[in-house]
Parts: structure tokens; sequence; C-alpha cells
């Protein structure tokens, strides 16, 4: 056998062949060799590997998804809007809306909707459009109650009232939440805001005015919609059926003490927490004022009722979405520039802004400024864009 003779280059090369594995074990692996020899990228590269691995949490995969995004995509996730009237199809200002805004969740209207193939397209459009920001695909939701509140009626499943549901025989909530789940996922829809859970709310949107019978309905409605993996709503805590005024039109008190309300219209809301997984529920929070929570402060805004109540009392973790902002309620004795801050302030993961893009508009830039300016904490914001992350993260890969 001939013998190789060692030369200094050879020496040399085997001194850099020993650093280069000395580098790639200290800097874990293709990571190291990639950063060490400036490979482009790299670091991109390794955080969308580390967000894939299947080795990670959900909360460590939000928390690393979270970390990439700009402010603008942090402040798009904590908003749902609606589309302009008579936009069948994404049209030009809606791009422009996803886009420039960066919003992360979207509610249709039947102004949008005339057919289930339509809207099918529709929500494949929006879907798309959303996750080529930043990966995490919207949130795409409808109001579909039952009895009066139903969108595509032509179409859906025809399900009755929850006043029906709890008193005519026959009738089972959780087959029917499974059967108009299936309705509109099968449309592209993956968020009902439904069941209702007032006692006692007029035009049939009511189980019953007994706390422990709204409580078993309501439960039978969420378990159907777990059933076909779609996120439903529980709404409107802290309960309206004793309100008097259409918040659509106007603000209005529920006088009732503390004590009554935990009682009460507040009881279903706690039993559900407590019995229904929170990652797969929100928890939508009205426009009503209550004074023994907060006086003079509409409960969407109330640090009371959203901070110390759901989350601290209940010990809810999900989510926390507000009623549209554009009602009455709200919109005749506040800026849009400010309700988006109280409402984040207060404890209010997603503010829902349903119908004019000027008014989606200013929320968003009093979020942004509120931000940037240090009027809310930036670990406030970080904190809710990674529990909307990891809750589109509880039912896969987000790629629904």
């Amino acid at each position: 056998m001939k013998k190789t003779k060692v030369t200094d280059r050879t020496v040399a090369g085997i001194i850099l062949a020993v650093i280069m594995i000395i580098c790639t074990a200290a800097w874990g692996g293709s990571k190291g060799y990639q950063y060490f020899f400036g490979e482009k990228n790299s670091v991109k590269t390794a955080a969308v590997e580390k967000i894939t691995g299947t080795s990670l949490s959900p909360d460590e995969k939000a928390a690393a998804i979270v970390a990439k995004m700009s402010d603008g995509q942090k402040i798009g996730q904590l908003m749902m809007i609606g589309l302009h009237s008579g936009d069948t199809a994404l049209s030009q200002d809606d791009a422009y809306m996803l886009n420039e805004f960066h919003i992360g969740n979207v509610i249709l209207f039947d102004r949008n909707m005339n057919s289930p193939a339509q809207v099918k397209g529709l929500n494949n459009q929006i879907k798309n459009t959303v996750k080529t920001q930043t990966g995490v695909p919207p949130f795409i939701a409808v109001d579909e109650e039952g009895g009066k509140v139903m969108r595509m009626r032509s179409y859906m499943p025809a399900m009755p009232s929850e006043q029906e549901l709890a008193t005519e025989p026959g009738y089972t909530t959780r087959d029917w939440a499974v059967t108009t789940g299936k309705a509109l996922k099968d449309m592209g829809f993956n968020v009902n805001l439904a069941p209702v859970v007032d006692l006692g709310s007029t035009g049939g949107r009511s189980y019953s005015t007994d706390s422990r019978k709204v409580t078993d309905y309501a439960l039978q409605a969420c378990t159907g919609y777990n059933d076909v993996i779609l996120w439903c709503a529980l709404k409107h805590f802290p309960g309206i059926g004793k309100a008097k005024t259409d918040p659509h039109l106007d603000g209005d008190s529920v006088n009732s003490t503390k004590a009554e309300l935990e009682a009460e219209d507040m009881k279903p809301f706690q039993e559900l927490i407590q019995n229904v997984d929170n990652n797969t529920m929100f928890v939508l929070v009205s426009n009503v004022t209550f004074p023994a929570l907060e006086p003079d402060t509409p409960a969407c805004l109330s640090r009371q009722a959203m901070t110390e109540v759901l989350r601290n009392q209940y010990g809810y973790h999900g989510l926390i979405l507000t009623d549209d902002m554009e009602m009455g309620a709200i919109s005749k004795h506040y800026s849009f520039e400010e309700i988006g801050v109280k409402s984040i302030l207060a404890g209010a993961d997603i503010v829902l802004v349903c119908h004019e893009y000027g008014h989606e508009q200013a929320v968003y830039n009093g979020l942004l400024n509120a931000y940037t300016n240090g009027t809310i904490p930036k670990q406030v914001i970080n904190e809710k864009v990674t529990r909307i992350v990891k809750t589109k993260l509880i039912y896969g890969n987000l790629d629904w």
C-alpha cells in the first residue's frame, strides 16, 4: 500500500475539519454550521423548523410564531372585521383591508352570502389572503344561532331557536349543533357565534329563565360543535336577558346586585367554563353596563367583568371576544380610536368591528399607536396574540 505523505496543507485541513465539528456541535447541528459559514437565512430556516417541530408544545409553537410577527401583524390578530356589503368575492378594498392592516379574523353576514359554493369560495379567498401575512389562518365566524338569527336561511338546516329547543319535544340540541356545524364547516367557517347563554332573552333567543336549564342546553350545544371541531362562543357575558334596550341602538344597564348576577345570569357561564374545554370556545362579552361589576362602563370595556370575573374568579383561559363595537351602545359614547385600546386593556383578546372600513381602520390605528407609545404594554399584546395563535393551533397544524 502506498503511504500518504502528511503535508502542511493536510494538517491544516484536519484542523479546519475539527473546528467545523466543534462549531457544529456547539451551535446546534446544521444551524450552527450555517451560521458559522454565513449561510443566508439560516436563522429564519431554523426558526421555521422549530415552529413546525412536533416536539414543541402549542404554547412554545405559538410563542415562536408571535416572535416573528411585526407590530402591525400582532395588532391585526386582535381584530375581527366584517366585509363591505355586497362583497360576495374578495374585492380590492377587502384585500387592501386584510393586507394593509394585517387583519387576522373575519365575520360574514348575509350581505356577503348568496350560495354555499359562493361562500366556500369567499372563505377560501379570505383564508389564503390572511395566511399569506404570517402563516396563521383566520378565524372565520358567523352568527348561526337558529330561530330568528340565521344566515343563509334558504340553504342552511332550519335549526330551531333556543326557546324551541328547550320547550318542544323531539329536538336534540347536540344533534342540531352537529348538523349546523357540519354545514358551516362545509362552507369554510370555523367559528359559530353561538349558543346564546342569556337568561330570558326575548325573540326566542334563550333556553330558559332558569340558569340550570340554560347550562344544560348550552352544554349540549357546545358538545355538538366540538364533535365537528368548530369553535363556538358563549354570549353575551355577563348575560343580557334583563336588559330593556337593544344594544344595537344604545346603551343600557342591568341593575342586579353582584350576588344576583352570580346566582342567575353569570351562573351558566361559570359552569360551562368549568365543564367545557376553554380552548374550544370563546366568551363573547356584551355592550351592556352592569354597575354591580363596574359603574358607567359597558362590560366589553370593563376590567372587572373580563379580567377580575372571567379570568381571575372563574379561571377562564380561552379567548374573550367583544360584541360589535359599532353598535349604538358603544359607538354613540366612545371614539373608535379609543374603544379598542380600552377593551384590550380591560381584558379582551379580540375586538369585533363588523361594518365600516373607516371604523375598522380607526380601531386598528388606535391599537397600534397605543402599542408603540406604551399605553398598552408590549407584554400584554404579546400574551394575547400568543393566546390567539395557540387557540388556532389546538385543532391541528394551522392548515384547516
